[in-house]
C-alpha cells in the first residue's frame, strides 16, 4: 500500500487471497471501485457488500474489522510469533498486535503441560 494509516506498507497475503484478487476483473485501479469506476467504491456500498456476506454465512453482528482479530488470533494459536503476526497486521508495536491475537484457553492449558514435563521432573 502507497498510502496505509501509518505510510507505506507490504501487505502480505496468501495464494487463495491472491488468486481471489487476480480473478477479478480490471476496469479501473481500484480494487473495489465505484460504479463509475473514477474513485474507491463508497463505504456505504462496502458495507451493504458485507451485510449481504454476513447474511449469506449465518454471521448476524460480525463487522469487517473483527476478521482481523480471527487471523491474527489464529495466527498464534498456530504457532506464529507476535512479531511476525505483528508484521502481517502491518504493526510496529507488539502491544497492538497483542490487542488483536487472543490466544484459546488450550494454548494455556498446552502452555501448563509443557511446563509441567520440565518443571515436574526435579
Amino acid at each position: 500500500l502507497r498510502d496505509g494509516k501509518t505510510g507505506p506498507r507490504t501487505v502480505w497475503l496468501s495464494s487463495p487471497a491472491r488468486a481471489v484478487l487476480e480473478g477479478l476483473p480490471r476496469t479501473s485501479q481500484w480494487v473495489f471501485p465505484n460504479r463509475r469506476g473514477d474513485g474507491p467504491a463508497s463505504r456505504t456500498a462496502l458495507d451493504r457488500f458485507w451485510w449481504g456476506v454476513r447474511a449469506g454465512a449465518g454471521l448476524a453482528d460480525v463487522r469487517l474489522h473483527d476478521l482481523r482479530h480471527s487471523y491474527a488470533s489464529l495466527a498464534l494459536r498456530r504457532g506464529e510469533t507476535v512479531p511476525a503476526i505483528g508484521r502481517l497486521l502491518g504493526h510496529s508495536q507488539a502491544a497492538a498486535t497483542l490487542g488483536y491475537a487472543h490466544p484459546a484457553d488450550g494454548a494455556a492449558r498446552d502452555a501448563v503441560e509443557a511446563l509441567d514435563a520440565v518443571l515436574g521432573d526435579r
